[in-house]
């Protein structure tokens, strides 16, 4: 005996899982599976991070699995901790960047008269001969240290004396 329809009912499927589920959770899937258990509709929800599907090979025991977990003998590792903040008052300092000294320093480098002034042939020689001068390991250092920055500039002044000075 084939049934006969009596009654047929159409609802939009967001629109029933809002009612199974709730509005908000049925709206932020990115999927579901809906069926039906002895006498249990039975919804899964597939939420949207979960992008990636993890391969499970056929011999995979479930089963026994399940039964590690209720035993506590299998948990996941716990979730890595952010990283800390920097102690109060301590601001994570920004990568120290050249001013206007380190580039000025660069400039003078490649400038014939500076290099004939602290008597080196090569820009290398130039930047060696500031280095040495001031105390410093780097251009940019001439930006951050005070003392460095004094020595740059009192040999910055000494140069552009010389090159005032006539010729003989």
């Amino acid at each position: 005996m084939t049934p006969t329809v009596v009654h047929r009912f159409e609802i939009p499927l967001r629109e029933a899982l809002g009612l199974l589920v709730g509005d908000e959770r049925a709206g932020s899937s990115a999927g579901w599976k809906i069926v039906v258990e002895d006498e249990a509709v039975v919804v899964d929800l597939v939420e949207p991070w979960a992008e990636r599907s993890i391969a499970v090979p056929p011999d995979f025991d479930h089963e026994k699995l399940l039964a590690m977990i209720e035993a506590g003998e299998f948990r996941l590792p716990p979730p890595e901790p952010p990283p800390s903040p920097p102690p109060a008052g301590q601001a994570e300092s920004p990568p120290r960047k050249g001013g206007p000294l380190a580039q000025r320093a660069g400039i003078l480098c490649n400038e014939g008269a500076f290099r004939l002034w602290a008597e080196v042939q090569t820009p290398d020689a130039a930047k060696a001969f500031i280095y040495r001068r001031c105390g410093v390991e780097s251009r940019v250092d001439l930006d951050y240290e005070e003392e460095a920055a004094a020595k740059f500039k009192e040999m910055t002044l000494e140069y552009e004396v010389w090159l005032e000075m006539p010729d003989p």
